[in-house]
């Protein structure tokens, strides 16, 4: 019986990366009605403010007692798809960026932050290894945006395959204009491979991780015109080399002289690539500001589902570890494999696990559930 992970925020949570409602609390922290209207203030005098009304509607939202940042994203994005147009439409979706911006960046501090937490926690996931020998390869499917598997994968010595091809191209860092003093290396996933099902996974048989992830991530950019994505790639296999890769492209490669006012610049990374020409790395973790009419965003989107899908096809148990289950097009994706055959089981793997989404109602009798958190739960396979 082959098994496959699904991990969800609370995988990483005992390695200090923050749930869904904790990060909430942590932008609420700063963010309230009268932060708002003063950045907005400060953005109008440099020419990147939005009208009242639609500021009005954030602020409705953070006065309601309901602010979920994932929802929130969830509507501006639908509100700009649907057609909203003009002036109001182009700032649901500047929003949407320097929300998806913060989120992105306090999950980038968090993971570099807690580095020695996340380091010193990796000996107690050894559960992985015997899942790994076990399933020759281990789908690993991620909702998350961390690096916990790279990680988990240098320490334990295990290869780790995310798709991306062995295409590589240099991004270099400078000190001064015209001075490369280092170079990041990363690997190249084009539009073409994505659309074609050309990822260059593991095929069955081989001992490592395919490792998935479904929602974009902190070590993964969209670059060129924005259809090709490029993945870090760390200068070894080692936990600090995986960190330190984040740290050269969030704070190594960017130049301030490209953009002298930061708020020129919404959820990209700027630099000058190696034929002295600007460039731009585009954060995967939830859409840019930039190309506003490009669908090709959500289409990406899609297309991870879509691999999701087709590669958990051929597996017989899916573990959801750290799952909350509220993702509607992952529950359905799932639903539908459960659907297919009596044979395959669900187990969602949570502290505080009680009850399954109504939707898999029908299919409860594939189903378990068991309280536990991450690294007990991956103790019973050592």
């Amino acid at each position: 019986m082959l098994t496959a992970l699904l991990l969800g925020a609370g995988a990483s949570r005992e390695l200090g990366m923050p749930l869904r409602e904790e990060l909430n609390a942590e932008i609420l922290a700063w963010l309230n009605p009268t932060s708002l209207r003063k950045i907005n203030l400060a953005w109008r005098a440099r020419g990147f403010g939005h009208p009242d009304r639609v500021i009005d509607d954030l602020v409705r939202v953070l006065e309601s007692g309901h602010f979920d940042y994932e929802a929130l994203l969830g509507e501006w994005e639908e509100q700009y798809i649907a057609g909203a147009g003009g002036a109001r439409g182009a700032s649901y979706h500047g929003l949407y960026a320097w929300l998806a911006q913060v989120v992105s960046l306090a999950l980038y501090r968090r993971q570099v932050s807690h580095r020695d937490t996340f380091q010193d926690g990796l000996p107690y996931f050894a559960g992985i290894v015997p899942l790994v020998r076990d399933n020759a390869p281990l789908w690993v499917f991620s909702l998350n945006h961390d690096v916990l598997v790279e990680c988990l994968a240098a320490h334990f010595g295990i290869p780790v395959s995310c798709g991306f091809s062995s295409r590589t191209i240099s991004l270099p860092c400078r000190r001064s204009p015209g001075t490369i003093v280092a170079a990041l290396q990363a690997s190249v996933l084009g539009e073409t491979e994505l659309a074609n099902a050309g990822l260059a996974f593991f095929p069955p048989g081989t001992s490592g991780i395919n490792l998935l992830k479904i929602r974009g991530a902190l070590d993964v950019f969209a670059f060129g015109e924005g259809h090709d994505l490029l993945k870090l790639q760390p200068a070894d296999q080692t936990f600090d080399a995986i960190i330190d890769a984040l740290q050269i492209a969030n704070e190594g490669l960017l130049d301030p002289g490209l953009s002298p006012d930061p708020l020129s610049v919404t959820n990209q990374i700027p630099y000058i690539d190696q034929n002295d020409e600007r460039q731009v790395l585009r954060r995967t973790l939830l859409a840019s500001a930039v190309r506003l009419t490009d669908p090709y965003p959500q289409l990406m989107q899609r297309r991870f589902l879509e691999y999701f899908r087709a590669n958990l096809d051929q597996i017989d148990r899916l573990v959801a570890i750290g799952c909350a289950m509220g993702d509607a097009d992952v529950n359905e994706i799932i639903q539908d494999w459960l659907a297919s055959s009596n044979h395959r089981q669900l187990e969602i793997v949570a502290p505080r696990v009680q009850e399954f989404p109504a939707c898999f109602g029908p299919m409860a009798s594939q189903i378990t559930l068991t309280p536990s958190s991450t690294t007990t739960y991956l103790e019973r396979f050592v």
